[in-house]
């Protein structure tokens, strides 16, 4: 687990988020587990705000790179 964490960050410190290994934000939408959780009764706060993220990069024309992406709208909100 430590490995990927560190590739993680690698990938954000380097600032370049196409770089392989990523999965696209174009995939990472988690629409379908929301609606799950919420059908289960299950809080959906920490997943709904990953989603935010997620569609802030591809509403500004990022989709194509990779997840840890997001970290710019963390970095830069709204």
């Amino acid at each position: 687990m430590t490995g990927a964490f560190q590739g993680f960050a690698a990938v954000i410190d380097g600032g370049d988020y196409t770089v392989e290994g990523q999965q696209s934000l174009h995939f990472s939408d988690l629409g379908t587990l929301l609606a799950a959780s919420s059908g289960q009764g299950i809080s959906t706060e920490v997943v709904t705000m990953v989603q935010r993220l997620v569609q802030r990069q591809i509403d500004a024309g990022h989709g194509d790179e990779g997840f840890a992406r997001i970290i710019e709208s963390i970095k830069q909100p709204g």
